[in-house]
C-alpha cells in the first residue's frame, strides 16, 4: 500500500449515510463546547470535516501540513470568518491521553490546532457512522446552507485547496467586487535592503486596484502606504513598507483599507520581522536526505535577483537517500532555498526521516539552516558575507595574499608565527588543494597546475577563517 492510499478502517458500519447526505450533526468538542453543524451552516459558513484516526499515519502526514491551520488562520472566525473547521478522531477507542500523543497515537494531535476537536467519550465515532466513510482520513467539505456534505480531495497547499473549495462552494464567497484582507506573513527574514511587508489577498470579484495600508511597532504608527497595482480575484502580492528599515527582530501590525470593502474581517494581520541568517562563507554545502517517497522531493536555489542558480537534477530521487552538492556563491548576495514536497507532507517523519541542511563546505562543515517537517513547500533565506568568514575581520588585519590575479604562485604573509591551513575550491566547490603549514615568514602556494579561472582559497588559523577570491590566468 503505498502513502497515497487511504487506510481501511476495520469494522466501521457504511450502512447509515454511504451517499453522504442530510449529515446534520450535533457534537461536544474536546473544549467542553457544543457544536451544531445545522446552526454554522445557517450563518452562511463553509464547514470542513476532517475524519482521521489518532493511530493513522496518512491522518498525521495531513494533520501536520499545515494546511488545515493556514486555511482556518485566514478563513476561520478569526480571519474573514467564512469557513469552520473540525477535526474528528473517529475511532472508538478516542479518548483525549491518546489525542494528547499518549502510547498508540501517532503523536501530539491537540499542540497547535486551533480548531474544534472531536472524539473522546464516543463523540467522534459517532460522526464516522454517520458520515459512513471506508477510510481515514477522509476530509468532507459542506457548503453554506447544505446539510449534505461531499467528500473533497486533499491538496498539496492552500492555495490550490482554496481553489477546490472556491469551485465546490461558489455562494461561500459572494462578498462583493471588492473585498481584501491580509494574509498572514509565513517568513519574515529579510535580505539587506529589503523592508516589511504585507501580503494582500482579493477575494473579491473584480481586480484590487489600490488600497491603503497602515504599519504599526509597538501601537505606534510607523508608516502608511498608498499602494497601487493590479491583483487578480484569489490572487495575493507582497505590498513594502519602503520607508521602514529593520536592523533586528521586531514585532509589526499591518491594516489594509479598501473603501467600499464588502467584508473587513481579516484586515488587520501581526507579523515578525527580522535579517536572514548569514552563510559562515560563500562555499556551500546542501546535504538532503529523502524520505520513503523521494519522487515527491524537488529544490531549487535563487539568488537576490530570483534567478535560479542551482536546482534538483533531471530524474527522480531515490527513496531514504542521502545526496550532497557542492555550491560556490557570490559574496554579499541574499539567496532562498526553496524545497517543495509533491505531496504536501514534507520529508519527515511519517514515510522515513528525511531532512535537509544548508553547510559550509568545508572545516567543521556547520549547519546554519536546516528542517524535515514541512507542508508542500519551504522557503529559508540567507546572505553572503562580502568578505566571507568566522571572525574573518580579524585575521584579515594578520595576513595578506598576492598577487591576485595570479600566474600560478601565490604568496601569503601572515603578522604571527602559528599553523594555518589553506584549501582551495573551484567554482563547483571541489578542494582542488590544500596544504597545512606553519605562517612563521612568507608562504606559497602553487596553482600552476590549475585550469585558468576563479577559485576560492579558504584559510584557517587558530579556529579564524578567511575566505578570498583568486583568479588564475597563466
Amino acid at each position: 500500500m503505498t502513502k497515497k492510499s487511504l487506510l481501511l478502517v476495520a469494522g466501521l458500519s457504511i450502512s447509515m449515510l454511504a451517499s453522504a447526505q442530510n449529515q446534520s450533526w450535533t457534537a461536544t468538542a474536546i473544549d467542553g463546547n457544543d457544536y451544531s453543524i445545522a446552526d454554522i451552516l445557517g450563518e452562511g459558513k463553509t464547514v470542513l470535516v476532517d475524519i482521521s484516526a489518532h493511530w493513522c499515519g496518512p491522518c498525521w502526514a495531513w494533520h501536520n501540513s499545515g494546511i488545515m491551520e493556514k486555511l482556518y488562520h485566514e478563513f476561520g472566525p478569526e480571519g474573514t470568518n467564512d469557513l469552520m473547521i473540525f477535526f474528528v478522531d473517529g475511532d472508538a477507542a478516542s479518548s483525549l491521553a491518546l489525542l494528547g500523543g499518549a502510547s498508540g497515537s501517532q503523536g501530539d494531535w491537540i499542540a497547535g490546532t486551533p480548531y474544534p476537536m472531536i472524539g473522546p467519550n464516543g463523540e467522534g465515532n459517532a460522526l464516522a457512522d454517520i458520515y459512513g466513510i471506508s477510510a481515514y482520513p477522509t476530509l468532507f467539505m459542506h457548503c453554506p446552507g447544505s446539510s449534505a456534505g461531499v467528500e473533497i480531495a486533499r491538496t498539496a497547499t492552500w492555495e490550490t485547496f482554496l481553489t477546490s473549495w472556491k469551485n465546490a462552494c461558489p455562494a461561500a464567497f459572494n462578498n462583493g467586487a471588492i473585498d481584501a484582507h491580509l494574509l498572514e506573513v509565513e517568513n519574515g527574514e529579510l535580505c539587506p535592503g529589503e523592508h516589511p511587508f504585507a501580503e494582500v489577498f482579493n477575494q473579491g470579484t473584480g481586480a484590487l486596484t489600490s488600497a491603503t495600508l497602515e504599519l504599526r511597532e509597538g501601537g505606534n504608527l510607523v508608516e502608511t502606504k498608498a499602494w497601487t497595482g493590479s491583483i487578480a480575484p484569489f490572487a495575493h502580492a507582497e505590498v513594502s513598507f519602503d520607508n521602514t528599515t529593520v536592523t533586528g527582530s521586531a514585532s509589526y501590525e499591518a491594516t489594509i483599507i479598501v473603501p467600499n470593502d464588502a467584508n473587513t474581517l481579516g484586515d488587520v494581520e501581526n507579523a515578525e520581522f527580522g535579517p536572514v541568517p548569514d552563510a559562515p562563507n560563500t562555499l556551500i554545502s546542501l546535504e538532503l536526505k529523502t524520505d520513503n517517497y523521494g519522487t515527491e522531493t524537488t529544490w531549487k536555489l535563487f539568488n537576490g535577483a530570483g534567478t535560479v542558480v542551482a536546482q534538483d537534477p533531471a530524474g527522480n530521487y531515490g527513496n531514504n537517500i542521502v545526496y550532497n552538492y557542492n555550491w560556490s556563491l557570490d559574496p554579499s548576495d541574499c539567496y532562498t532555498f526553496k524545497i517543495y514536497d509533491a505531496y504536501g507532507d514534507g520529508i519527515c517523519c511519517t514515510y522515513g526521516n528525511g531532512y535537509y541542511k544548508l553547510k559550509n563546505t568545508y572545516g567543521t562543515a556547520n549547519v546554519f539552516i536546516q528542517g524535515a517537517s514541512f507542508g508542500g513547500q519551504e522557503d529559508k533565506g540567507f546572505g553572503t558575507p562580502a568578505t566571507v568568514g568566522v571572525n574573518e575581520s580579524e585575521l584579515n588585519n594578520g595576513f595578506s595574499i598576492f598577487p591576485n590575479p595570479t600566474s600560478g604562485i601565490v604568496n601569503l604573509q601572515f603578522a604571527t608565527s602559528t599553523m594555518a591551513t589553506v584549501d582551495v575550491f573551484n567554482v563547483l566547490g571541489e578542494r582542488v588543494n590544500s596544504s597545512t603549514f606553519n605562517t612563521t615568514g612568507l608562504r606559497t602556494i602553487d596553482l600552476s597546475a590549475l585550469n585558468n579561472g576563479v577559485y576560492y582559497m579558504n584559510v584557517s588559523v587558530d579556529g579564524q577563517t578567511a575566505t578570498r577570491k583568486i583568479t588564475l590566468s597563466k
